[in-house]
């Protein structure tokens, strides 16, 4: 009996160890949350020059680091070639590499890249999308499983999304200039389990991410204006909530039976630089003093409006509205016509907050709004919550943390690490990591109070999100990934 039950006790240690295995399987980690669950300590400290334990050359791309085990995933642009790259966790050596070539690249954006969405896996099969070729599968060892081509339909950014998987099931958001869908699919094999039209949305650039309400699973996808919960079994609308940003980028989170997501508006928030006034144009530019602006006169301005901080990343020069102003091509830009911007501008009728809903398993009963905060909302970072608290990470390193049950801000302040931010902070051990463009990842003491407990220069620019995974904390930068 005791032999019995010793081998039963080493099965489901076995099993265990199975299930147990070192991952952060997918745009930030398990549940796509940010969130790291191992015991094991994390550094404090990030010096590549002082503290990586290695670090690997990759080819160029903006995807995050995928981990499972004794590998890292993740994927990038050589040449003509999108690629899938393996590297060894353990010695940062590239294991394989297996490059697709498109027909034709997709149109990015000027600060990212064809190779943008991060990998999924379950242990084994590792999923890549590329908006430029479609959905690839490999197992472990490098061998295509399957492929599916998917036409590019129109993004004016460039495909973000990534492929992402929740208990056996594939998840493939894909909103585009047209033919915009949702599809969940099995992972060996690609076949289609539902798929479920969304051409009422065009192109969006946010990663959906799963949770469970009432013991149904549901799928967030967070749409132009909407935020859209389906069925994960079907594929039938549950819920939607409207007002949000017309260009969507950040992926929600879910904690104290709340779901925490973001809308950015250039108009209401409050940290950009918004739009001058006409008069302190005439001040700043019109040298003939004849209250018209030509564009000689102007074409030396670099923004009119501004985010904040951001190193002039996204700003928006005069020079580029000056024939959409000049409405009587008349090659003179009038007080008159100079509304019309205005205009434009106020007419951004989407929230800017960060709002916590009460999802709901009931078909056609809309959330509620527990509550909203409209300080330090970020464009692209998505929030992250822990043990009750919220935090934002915005553009100029303006840091938010909040109450996630009430919304009282806690802190609003601002780490020394300023520029741009498109990667997501993530939570470890009572830390929190930041990546900012510059490539400066600030690491920060997870409490109610700003403490900084390190900043850490890579002098390479970073935009992918970083990974926590086994006690270790891996950077992947434009050129190279780093493991800590």
């Amino acid at each position: 009996m005791r032999r019995i039950v010793f081998l039963v006790v080493v099965l489901v240690m076995a099993g265990a160890g199975v299930l147990a295995q070192p991952s952060w399987p997918q745009f930030r980690g398990a549940n796509g949350d940010g969130l790291y669950r191992d015991k094991k300590a994390l550094p404090s400290r990030l010096d590549p020059a002082r503290d990586a334990k290695w670090k690997c050359e990759v080819s160029l791309g903006v995807s995050s680091p995928c981990v499972w085990g004794d590998r890292i995933f993740l994927t990038g642009r050589t040449g003509d070639s999108l690629e899938t790259i393996c590297i060894d966790r353990k010695n940062g050596k590239i294991l394989w590499r297996r490059p697709v070539v498109p027909e034709k690249f997709e149109r990015v954006y000027q600060t990212s890249q064809p190779a943008a969405p991060t990998p999924a896996t379950d242990g084994k099969h590792v999923i890549s999308y590329f908006g430029s070729y479609g959905l690839i599968c490999y197992d472990f060892k490098g061998n295509m499983l399957w492929e599916k081509r998917i036409p590019h339909e129109g993004n004016m950014y460039g495909t973000a999304v990534s492929p992402v998987i929740f208990k056996d099931k594939l998840v493939f958001s894909r909103d585009a200039d047209k033919n915009s869908y949702i599809e969940v699919m099995e992972p060996e094999t690609g076949k289609s389990i539902w798929r479920t039209d969304r051409q009422d949305f065009r192109a969006n650039w946010s990663t959906p991410m799963c949770i469970t309400v009432g013991g149904m699973d549901q799928l967030i996808v967070y749409g132009i204006w909407w935020l859209r919960a389906y069925n994960l079994n079907d594929g039938t609308e549950v819920w939607s909530f409207p007002g949000l940003t017309d260009e969507p980028i950040i992926t929600p989170v879910y904690g104290n039976e709340l779901l925490f997501l973001t809308s950015y508006n250039m108009k209401t928030n409050p940290e950009v630089l918004g739009l001058p006034t006409w008069d302190s144009l005439l001040r700043m530019y019109d040298t003939d003093r004849d209250s018209m602006l030509v564009f000689e006169e102007i074409k030396s301005n670099k923004s009119i409006l501004s985010r904040y901080d951001d190193d002039g990343e996204g700003d928006h020069p005069l020079p580029g509205f000056f024939r959409w102003l000049d409405v009587d091509r008349s090659g003179k830009i009038t007080r008159q016509e100079w509304g019309k911007i205005v205009g434009w501008v106020d007419g951004f009728a989407q929230e800017n907050a960060l709002i916590a809903l009460r999802p709901t398993a009931t078909p056609g009963k809309d959330p509620e709004v527990a509550w909203r905060c409209s300080k330090g909302v970020p464009e692209c970072p998505s929030p992250v919550w822990f043990n009750g608290r919220v935090w934002m990470v915005a553009d100029g390193g303006l840091v938010t943390c909040l109450d996630a049950p009430t919304g009282e801000v806690k802190y609003y302040s601002k780490l020394n690490a300023g520029g741009a931010y498109y990667a997501s902070p993530v939570y470890g051990n009572g830390k929190l990591y930041a990546a900012s463009a510059r490539g400066m990842v600030t690491v920060f003491e997870a409490g109610t109070e700003l403490k900084i407990l390190s900043a850490n220069d890579f002098k390479e620019r970073i935009m992918a999100t970083p990974a926590l995974a086994d006690g270790e904390v891996y950077i992947r930068t434009f050129s190279a990934v780093y493991a800590f």
